[in-house]
């Protein structure tokens, strides 16, 4: 038998190695979260998160364990030997025991059928028992008691004393939680606290559940939350964070600062429960629906995360096919299912509203848009009207500006032609005054004839006319300094007048000079420049024949310097 279980370990070793290769990236998140679970660092928030994350890789923890049960059944399938066999049904029963009940139940069956056949008492005793406790936790609670009854515990062995009472403990304790009323729970508690006290007594300091099962004493008989926390908290520090005994001890903790109202604890503690239950591959667990429930009674912001743990509690008591968790789940499912539902349609109603608000604060964001985008071109055609309106008045100011000083220069010629004016009246005037002073004195002598020889002389006159020639030119050209330089333009090339001096103008000139005053008639410009009519006339048929225009030459005259410069 030892040589068996020798290549059993073996093949074991073989396995891990080969489950090592294939899964490496498993097994080490697998390390880490039992390093840092195992360390006891870590806040609810970061527990909380380990646990999202396992339920998110649920499938390649499962895969693991799924690799472990495949390499027992090569084994189961490949060795014809009984011993070989019926080790590698105990493993196989052990793996399937709280991961899927009907397997476990096929192997636990043919575990006691080839103890049978070997004749081993120990092993039959041993499966049976193991039977009984896994129809417990199955919810066939009736029969898991009456397999336990029938077997003889007079001639049981004595290694299997305390798996025997242990298991009546855990039968009546289930059983106690199924029924769940004031008659037969409280009766069946009595029996478990009976069997528990019966069963502690067998227990060695060496036992690795040694302190569990202590705890579980204090607990449930002496009813001391003090020892039996110490006992847990020893447990969670021998039992690795992938052990069942590390979920359950988890568990009673919680439990234990449940009652005593310590919820941030409790929080803490269950969560470390559910933890330990994904990663033992726990699917006959109580911790996910217990954190559920108080996620859901914590308050609404904590509702998503129930729905989801509940659903995930369910899933894992169909798969395992466990009555009592199914039964225990199904009455708090509605609840939790029926307030996320209001929690979704009142999302969903805010939602829409939200979706409408959005919608109608879009379209008011588009019609604003359209109108700021319009009132934008509005603004940039009145700027740039504005711009043009200001260039033009810019323009036009320079322009008035301009004007401004012409006409002041006008004024100023006016002023001067005016002055000229009176100047040659004055003059005129004291001439005049002198001429009848001198007419008196010679008709007072006498001297008649001479006065008749001094008038009828033409020096007089030339004289007169030469300082009225004078005047003029000097009066018109300060009024239109560039009409010698206009008229010439009139004139055919070759045939510009050049000015003998500067200032003054030649007869052809004051001729047209007075043309463009408006004196056209050739008799009136004759008397004014003391010449004949014919002589003006000749004088006007010359020009024209010198002009580029000749049918349009005088009418050009008069549109000369009609911008006095």
């Amino acid at each position: 038998m030892s040589d068996v279980k020798k290549q059993l370990d073996l093949q074991t070793i073989e396995f891990i190695i080969m489950i090592y290769a294939k899964n490496h990236y498993l097994i080490l998140v697998t390390f880490f979260f039992t390093f840092v679970c195992g360390a006891n660092a870590g806040t609810v928030d970061e527990l909380t998160a380990r646990l999202d994350s396992l339920i998110d890789n649920v499938a390649e923890i499962y895969g693991k364990k799924q690799s472990r049960i495949e390499f027992y059944k090569s084994i189961l399938d490949k060795d014809s030997k009984q011993e070989s066999q019926l080790n590698a049904c105990k493993q196989l029963y052990e793996e399937y025991y709280v991961y899927q009940f009907d397997s476990a139940m096929v192997y636990v069956d043919k575990a006691i059928e080839l103890a049978d056949k070997m004749g081993d008492r120990l092993h039959h005793d041993k499966c049976t028992i193991a039977k009984a406790s896994l129809l417990a936790i199955g919810g066939l609670y009736g029969e898991a008691v009456d397999i336990l009854d029938n077997i003889d515990s007079a001639t049981l062995d004595k290694s299997l004393h305390f798996d025997y009472a242990i298991t009546f403990y855990f039968v009546y304790t289930y059983w106690a939680d199924y029924c769940h009323d004031n008659f037969y729970s409280p009766r069946y508690r009595l029996r478990a606290a009976s069997y528990l006290k019966h069963a502690v007594a067998l227990l060695k300091p060496t036992d690795y559940f040694y302190d569990f099962f202590w705890g579980e004493y204090y607990i449930y008989v002496e009813r001391n939350d003090k020892l039996a926390l110490e006992h847990y908290f020893r447990t969670l520090q021998t039992a690795p964070v992938e052990s069942r005994w590390y979920a359950m001890a988890s568990f009673a903790i919680a439990n234990n600062y449940s009652a005593n109202n310590d919820n941030e604890k409790y929080e803490e503690y269950i969560l470390r429960a559910c933890i330990s239950d994904l990663l033992s591959c726990t699917r006959e667990n109580l911790a996910m629906q217990d954190l559920a429930m108080f996620l859901f009674k914590k308050g609404d912001h904590n509702i998503l995360r129930a729905e989801r743990y509940i659903n995930f509690a369910m899933d894992d008591a169909k798969n395992y096919n466990n009555r009592l968790r199914i039964i225990e789940i199904s009455q708090k499912l509605p609840i939790i299912v029926s307030t996320y539902r209001e929690k979704l349609s009142t999302q969903n109603n805010s939602m829409r509203f939200a979706l409408w608000a959005i919608s109608l604060l879009f379209i008011f964001v588009v019609v604003l848009l359209y109108f700021y985008g319009r009132q934008n071109k509005l603004l940039a055609r009145h700027r740039h009207e504005l711009s043009e309106s200001n260039t033009l008045l810019s323009s036009l100011n320079s322009k008035q500006a301009s004007l401004n000083e012409r006409l002041i220069d006008t004024n100023r010629r006016r002023e001067r032609l005016a002055k000229l004016y009176i100047d040659l009246c004055a003059k005129y005037i004291d001439r005049l005054s002198k001429f009848e002073i001198f007419v008196k004195r010679k008709i007072k002598v006498g001297q008649v004839s001479d006065l008749l020889n001094t008038a009828s002389s033409s020096q007089l006159s030339e004289e007169d006319a030469t300082t009225f020639m004078n005047s003029f030119d000097t009066a018109f050209l300060d009024l239109y300094p560039s009409f010698v330089t206009e008229f010439n333009a009139l004139l055919k090339d070759g045939e510009q007048i050049v000015l003998p001096h500067k200032g003054r103008l030649n007869t052809k000139l004051r001729i047209y000079a007075l043309i463009r005053l408006g004196v056209k008639d050739s008799s009136e410009i004759a008397a004014l420049l003391f010449y004949t009519p014919r002589t003006i006339y000749n004088y006007r048929s010359e020009m024209k024949n010198c002009a580029r225009c000749r049918d349009t030459f005088e009418a050009d005259v008069e549109q000369l310097c009609t911008v006095i410069h």
